[in-house]
């Protein structure tokens, strides 16, 4: 009874066996990582201790916060923000400013007119992390979903994501929440895998109000009422608070603008001889005639609280010098100082500013990390902006892709950190085999019932036989005790405590 016991006990094993590894794949085990990137513009990296942020502060806990981001310059909205999503700096992608002359186009591009290709496509290069998630040849299903963020609506090199909105400033952030969950949310068939969402303040009332203000005050306990939305909008739902891994960072920081700390531009050049494009922290003139170049630069160097540069001269730290949209001289003002360029309207007065050097401290944007990725409860020191593309890749498990930042910067707020490719190759191995095996599970499992089968017999007349061979037939002498003197069990033997004595 024993040995038919340890018999069927194997069956059941074999059986369950080949029952877990022939039953279908679930499709969420097949989905690639989640990731959610947003991007608060202007969020100064000191803010959640400057004001009481209840749900920021929620995040430190849950993840990560990083000291701070360190941009690259210049500190302006649509360059950063396309730095962020490409890994490169702004000399390398092209989007040196919110306002852009191309001597080669021979055009000038603005805020309301940059919806053009050729603006983002400079560099053939450059590919948003949308487009990479996408464009993965690997084994996942992988869609990108992203609303607002600049360049958005305009194909990058031939691409646009699956899923996207445009900018539109009325549009409330809780709106654009929902919808970027709704679309994780979706059957495995049409759910994306990456949402990208961008929100345009507490930039806008940084530069009406000023950095410390009451106004801000109140946006930013909106902006906090939205990461409370977000996290209660993940909670409520298993598979994304399993899952999904969101990074909250932002382009750049805020300055104050103190009163009569603004030169006319006009009064110290010949507009003649030069034009000028940029922001009023920063300008790129562009000079035709290079023997006109000592003069304007002289003229500009006399200004104090300003910085002057030969393109030749600007600092290397700056990694804008090697582009044909970078002037021919560079013209910086000081934090808290303004320029007004021809064209610009100096009776707008503004409160608080950027686009200043990125190392002044104002200048640095926020970064927070959470979900299965993240270390938790993790203050963590900074890395640059053009590190958080090589992270997001890293957690999209996409293949490294060469850029201007490095996961090896950022890769201490994250749980484990091992190498992605082997990480595929292992993966995609397992999903073959799995996916081979749900294909020809029926068959498989037939064959092994039948194996079975042919087992059992075999194993009954092997038993059989050998309990003859070896209780019939013994080869050296055993002397046996009977266990009863009943008829049936004359064949039931149990060796004598005598056997153990040596055999003569």
């Amino acid at each position: 009874m024993r040995h038919t016991a340890n018999i069927f006990t194997l069956i059941f094993i074999i059986f369950l066996y080949s029952t877990i590894y022939c039953s279908p794949v679930s499709s969420e085990s097949l989905s690639a990582p989640l990731l959610l990137l947003i991007s608060f513009d202007g969020f100064r990296w000191d803010y959640p201790d400057l004001y009481q942020l209840p749900n920021f502060n929620l995040l430190s806990k849950r993840g990560v916060r990083v000291k701070y981001i360190k941009n690259n310059f210049a500190t302006i909205t649509f360059p950063l923000h396309y730095s962020i999503i490409t890994g490169l700096y702004e000399e390398s992608h092209g989007i040196v400013g919110n306002t852009i002359f191309d001597p080669k186009l021979n055009a000038v591009t603005t805020l309301d007119t940059m919806n053009d290709t050729k603006w983002w496509s400079q560099n053939s290069y450059s590919q948003p992390i949308w487009t990479s998630n996408e464009l993965a040849n690997d084994s996942y299903q992988r869609r990108s979903g992203v609303i607002a963020w600049p360049s958005i609506g305009t194909p990058i090199n031939g691409h646009l994501p699956v899923r996207y909105q445009l900018f539109n400033l009325t549009r409330k952030f809780d709106s654009i929440l929902k919808q970027i969950i709704d679309w994780f949310r979706e059957p495995v068939e049409s759910r994306i895998n990456l949402g990208v969402v961008y929100y345009s303040e507490p930039d806008m009332t940084g530069h009406h109000h000023g950095p410390i203000s009451d106004e801000m005050n109140k946006t930013l306990k909106e902006c906090d009422d939205y990461v409370g939305q977000l996290l209660a909008m993940i909670d409520s739902d298993e598979y994304l608070k399993r899952n999904l891994n969101i990074i909250i960072t932002s382009d750049h920081g805020m300055e104050s603008i103190r009163k009569n700390h603004s030169i006319i531009l006009a009064d110290y050049i010949d507009t003649k001889l030069c034009s000028a494009y940029g922001s009023r922290s920063s300008v790129n003139i562009f000079v035709p005639l290079e023997s006109n170049i000592d003069r304007i630069y002289a003229n500009l160097s006399i200004i104090p609280n300003f910085e002057v540069y030969k393109k030749s001269q600007i600092p290397d730290e700056y990694h804008y010098k090697s582009n044909i949209r970078i002037g021919d001289i560079l013209f910086v003002a000081k934090a808290g100082y303004e320029i007004i360029a021809p064209g610009d309207n100096a009776s707008i007065e503004l409160l608080g500013d950027h686009g200043y050097d990125d190392r002044v401290e104002s200048m640095h944007g926020i970064f927070y990390g959470f979900g299965p990725a993240f270390h938790e409860n993790m203050q963590a020191e900074p890395f640059h902006t053009v590190d958080i593309y090589p992270l997001m890749s890293y957690i999209l498990k996409l293949k490294e892709r060469k850029t201007n930042g490095s996961i090896d910067n950022a890769k201490h707020i994250l749980r484990d950190h091992v190498n992605n490719d082997l990480f595929d190759e292992i993966n995609l191995l397992l999903l073959k085999t799995t996916t081979y095996a749900t294909s020809w599970g029926f068959i498989t499992v037939g064959c092994v019932l039948f194996v079975i089968l042919i087992s059992i017999v075999y194993i009954t007349v092997a038993f059989r036989h050998s309990r003859q061979l070896i209780y019939a037939e013994p080869q050296f002498p055993i002397r046996y005790r009977l266990l009863s003197n009943d008829e049936e069990s004359k064949n039931n033997f149990f060796p004598d405590a005598s056997d153990n004595e040596e055999i003569e």
